[in-house]
């Protein structure tokens, strides 16, 4: 059905555009025979006239009556001779161009001819006589204007054909051809044309269309030489309807036109093409319908197991590798479906090990492990190194036995190690009552530190709802301590060729840990260092402390985490910048400036420990004078 479709489809196209372009050349070559006809018709009016006022002329009897001059006379031999000869209007001239008589004008006399451009040309032409397209009354006539010898040239005698609806209703009915005659003139204002509709066989409403839409046409515009527009082809649209015109000129003297608008109706040329068109849309129609049974009776027997084998990825794909796939085929689709069952055992076979390797490692190790295979081996990469310590746990131990405990710290670990997997960490061992996580290894991670920091605060504010149920059960309240750590570490498959496991190593690791040490000094329950501290953008943080901890001989600034820097109160913001105060006084050895900014904080905030920390340093410090060499950094010498 792809190939087939468009193939018919473009089929119909191109038979549809032969058919507009055959009946578009018929419309031109019709609507030019209808321009010969059109001139010809116009030359046998004008001839037709010409004859009839040179017998007038010729006439003796006339003769005599015109050079009487006298009105009344003239003007009923005039009316008498008009209803003989069926014209529409006649005058008689003296040879000075006034008039006579005038059959339209019955009142007029011895006035100067209205059309004198009628008797110029007259006179100037090499017979005597003229002919013209010009407007009586604002009523288009064809005239001829002849002289009157008595023997001499004595009189004009002026004989005129009204241009009516009739005049067009004849072509078209010689042609099939719609026949319009307007007057175009030039308006002052914009410089374009404006065109007034004088004889049509077009109907009354779309008569008045096409005075707008050939007022409105680029062609006839200020910016065009309508000349060169003239005898070409163009469409117009007509109540919807397309056209094809060409516009013939008559007359045309001071820019002003007389002009034959010819036109075709398009969608009327189409009607004897419009059969072809039905049959071959019938045709298309009954092939296509054909081609959906015998493709669905044939496709019938592919599509029922490709189906059931679609079924049956969709179950794998959902995580169900116990099932079979049945296709009763002896061809390829019943070969691919015995594959298909062997793939799902060997899928069952690799999620068992998954889940197991789960439940020993973190899933993004395992998944690692399954993908890349089991190497020793590591490489050295930034990562952040995260160690939680549970406070208090082990006087819970003293009043509980052994299994009661080991299912205590299952639920507490599990809680807890839910946050660090939801913040894109990797557990990398419990060390009793303590965690170790990663973050960015294996899978890499732009944002580890600062999703280490959140999940730090997350276990924090978890182990609050921890703390209160264990209250509820009478059991003591626990505390947690977190150090978080980024540096360049070791990380990879590390231990012997029989047993392995991925893990970090390198001083970043023991730093870590250090911290954790250090949040029970200070009385905080997260510390990071600068590295960490550095990467999280979005974090407020209070600056603790620079120190040296044991078996490290460079100090070290830590850092306790706030929270995210939006949502930290005035009173917080406040709080953090009066203490970096403290600590820029403390590091400058002003120790009297110092302790002035930390005493009435410390009264404020009572159980904050690292304030009293600080204030029993100062205090110790009163006296002392400046020594250059204090880096203010503190040692300790405990984990």
């Amino acid at each position: 059905m792809v190939i087939f479709i468009p193939v018919q489809l473009s089929l119909f196209v191109v038979i549809r555009d032969a058919n507009i372009a055959t009946a578009r050349a018929n419309i031109d070559e019709a609507l030019q025979v209808t321009a010969d006809v059109f001139f010809k018709s116009l030359a046998q009016h004008r001839d037709s006239l010409l004859s009839k006022v040179r017998a007038l002329s010729s006439d003796y009897a006339f003769k005599p009556v015109a050079n009487t001059n006298e009105h009344k006379t003239v003007l009923s031999t005039l009316i008498s001779y008009q209803q003989r000869v069926d014209a529409d209007v006649m005058l008689l001239l003296s040879m000075q161009g006034n008039i006579i008589a005038d059959t339209s004008h019955p009142q007029l006399t011895t006035e100067p001819f209205y059309l004198p451009h009628l008797i110029e040309q007259a006179s100037n032409s090499e017979y005597g006589e003229a002919d013209s397209i010009a407007f009586i009354d604002n009523k288009p006539y064809l005239l001829v204007a002849v002289p009157l010898f008595s023997p001499e040239p004595s009189h004009w005698i002026v004989m005129g054909f009204l241009l009516t609806d009739d005049f067009a209703l004849n072509l078209q009915k010689t042609t099939k051809s719609d026949v319009s005659i307007l007057f175009g003139s030039k308006l002052a204002s914009s410089g374009n044309y404006q065109w007034q509709q004088l004889a049509s066989t077009l109907p009354g409403g779309i008569r008045q269309l096409s005075e707008q839409a050939l007022t409105s046409q680029a062609s006839f515009h200020q910016d065009h030489n309508v000349n060169q527009h003239f005898n070409k082809n163009f469409d117009l649209s007509l109540a919807g309807q397309s056209y094809v015109s060409v516009v013939v000129p008559i007359k045309s003297e001071n820019e002003e036109y007389f002009i034959a608008l010819l036109q075709r109706s398009l969608a009327q040329a189409l009607v004897p093409y419009e059969n072809l068109h039905f049959i071959v849309a019938f045709g298309f129609l009954v092939a296509l319908i054909l081609l959906i049974i015998g493709g669905n009776f044939i496709a019938r027997k592919i599509t029922e197991p490709v189906t059931v084998l679609a079924q049956g990825a969709e179950k794998i794909e959902q995580g169900h590798y116990d099932l079979t796939i049945e296709v009763n085929q002896k061809d390829e689709l019943g070969q691919l479906a015995q594959r298909f069952n062997a793939m799902a055992k060997g899928l069952a076979e690799r999620a068992k090990v998954r889940s197991l390797l789960g439940k020993v490692v973190s899933p993004a190790i395992a998944e690692q492990l399954l993908n890349k295979g089991v190497e020793l081996g590591g490489e050295e990469r930034e990562v952040t190194i995260l160690f939680s310590d549970i406070r208090n746990f082990t006087c819970l131990c003293e009043t509980h036995n052994a299994k009661e405990m080991i299912t205590l710290l299952n639920q507490l670990l599990t809680r807890l190690s839910k946050i660090i997997d939801g913040h894109h960490g990797v557990i990398d061992k419990y060390i009793g009552d303590a965690v170790m996580a990663l973050f960015g290894v294996p899978i890499k991670d732009d944002l580890q530190a600062q999703n280490s920091v959140l999940a730090a605060l997350a276990m924090q504010q978890k182990l609050v709802t921890i703390n209160q149920e264990l209250t509820a059960n009478n059991l003591v309240e626990i505390g947690l301590g977190i150090g978080i750590n980024t540096a360049q570490v070791i990380a990879g498959n590390m231990g012997s060729a029989t047993r392995l496991n991925y893990t970090v190593i390198g001083d970043g690791v023991n730093v870590s840990s250090r911290l954790e040490g250090l949040t029970k000094y200070y009385g905080v329950s997260i510390l990071v260092t600068q590295a960490t501290k550095e990467q999280c953008k979005d974090i407020l943080f209070q600056e603790i402390d620079t120190v040296r901890v044991k078996g490290k001989k460079e100090g070290l600034t830590i850092y306790k985490p706030l929270g995210a820097i939006d949502d930290c109160s005035v009173q917080e913001l406040e709080q953090v910048a009066v203490f970096d105060k403290v600590l820029l006084f403390y590091k400058e050895q002003n120790w009297q400036s110092a302790l002035a900014l930390l005493s009435p904080l410390k009264e404020q905030y009572v159980s904050t420990r690292y304030y009293q920390i600080y204030l029993d340093r100062l205090q110790a410090k009163q006296g002392e004078e400046f020594d250059k060499h204090w880096d203010g950094i503190f040692t300790h010498f405990e984990k």
